[in-house]
């Protein structure tokens, strides 16, 4: 039985699936993206400027996140927040996000994350064609033009067949596939399941895969990357828990354009954090992502 029968029995058996809350939705992704510019730039800064490997980054960030998702479900209600009515997509959904994370640490520690989000600006248009196949959700022509005209903007921040192009460069295309796929994920299990249940699968998964790696690639940190270390764990945690409570609260599709703020904030928070000042291209390209969201929202009012 795949995951979709399941849905379609459970929502048989259930009252109907509640009304996507547009505001509360994009209120929540918005706070996620910033959270994981800021994460970004951390990222950056502690694989680019002070050596500590990506397995490392990753098991610290995942240990700290389990201690937080502890906190917010609470030892009690833990255990049993794993009942899940798809286990198996949830788990897929841990191991695709542990992948997509440490694809993306390894890209900054090549590019700029004002490049790299550019590209990975992409995953909007993944997640639009994954739910329509996965999800079976309707994807209105408004929407998909918005995403288009978003993906337009990505092309001038990019400029392909202009820039000198080196192996590391495929990293953000890859992880954009990664993130759109774990989105849609979140999205299938949120259908179903609590944001409690998602986000303990979360943790448990994350925490295993990274300490069966995380120690044998283990280098001491100085008081400073211990520092950012345990400030890249929070904000990891609060940008996924932000992320699971805006697809909790509303569609996919609806989403999309909004995850365009992220290439904005990482422009801003590279610009602020690292000094990586963005050329003229970088900045047109920006207008017309945010060109592109409003447009979505201004027409999420209207049909509304």
């Amino acid at each position: 039985m795949d995951a979709l029968e399941t849905i379609e029995k459970q929502r048989s058996r259930t009252p109907a699936v509640r009304p996507d809350d547009l505001p509360r939705g994009i209120a929540f992704a918005v706070v996620s993206m910033f959270l994981f510019a800021v994460m970004d730039a951390i990222s950056r800064v502690l694989t680019r400027d002070m050596g500590l490997g990506v397995a490392q980054i990753l098991w610290a960030r995942f240990v700290i996140f389990f201690f937080f998702a502890l906190a917010i479900i609470g030892p009690r209600a833990f255990l049993p927040s794993f009942r899940s009515a798809l286990p198996r997509v949830q788990i897929l959904r841990g191991v695709a996000l542990v992948f997509e994370i440490g694809i993306f640490i390894l890209a900054f520690r090549y590019l700029p994350i004002g490049d790299v989000h550019a590209v990975a600006a992409a995953a909007p248009l993944v997640v639009l064609a994954l739910s329509n196949v996965m999800l079976r959700e309707r994807v209105p022509f408004a929407i998909w033009l918005a995403v288009a005209v978003g993906m337009a903007g990505v092309i001038i921040v990019v400029r392909p067949g202009l820039r000198e192009f080196s192996w590391f460069h495929t990293l953000p295309a890859l992880g954009a596939l990664s993130w759109g796929f774990y989105q849609t994920l979140v999205r299938m299990v949120g259908r179903l399941d609590s944001a409690n249940t998602t986000l303990a699968y979360t943790v448990v998964i994350g925490t295993a895969l990274t300490t069966c790696v995380g120690p044998f690639f283990w280098t001491d940190p100085s008081l400073a990357a211990w520092g950012l270390l345990l400030a890249s764990g929070l904000l990891g945690a609060g940008a996924h828990f932000t992320l699971i409570k805006a697809y909790a609260a509303c569609s996919a599709p609806r989403l999309q354009p909004y995850g365009y703020t992220l290439v904005l904030w990482a422009i801003l928070v590279g610009f602020v954090g690292l000094g990586e000042f963005p050329d003229s291209w970088t900045l047109a390209g920006a207008a017309v992502i945010v060109a592109a969201g409003l447009f979505a929202l201004l027409r999420e009012r209207r049909m509304a």
